[in-house]
């Protein structure tokens, strides 16, 4: 037997409940997120243009930490394309 149950959750509440995840727990919802866009019924591309109008200077960092992690895994330390500041986290 399988039970749904609707729960309303503010952005806020989101957020407080995905820096509490452990990072392979945030890391698959970031997959999920891109995953689920990928499969959409709407032009995802156009949906993630109007977005990005309502992201804010904490969303930009984040997601350009992220981005920034993601492309330099790739590289090795010897690499012109290495980031030093990021090797410091």
């Amino acid at each position: 037997m399988k039970t749904t149950t609707e729960i309303n959750l503010t952005p806020n509440q989101l957020a407080e409940c995905f820096i509490n995840w452990g990072s392979d727990e945030q890391g698959k919802f970031i997959n999920l997120i891109g995953k689920h866009f990928k499969e959409c019924d709407f032009n995802s591309n156009l949906q993630i243009c109007y977005m990005s109008d309502h992201i804010d200077k904490y969303g930009k960092d984040f997601l350009y930490t992220i981005s920034n992690f993601v492309k330099v895994q790739k590289f090795d330390s010897t690499s012109k394309h290495f980031n030093h500041l990021i090797e410091s986290y």
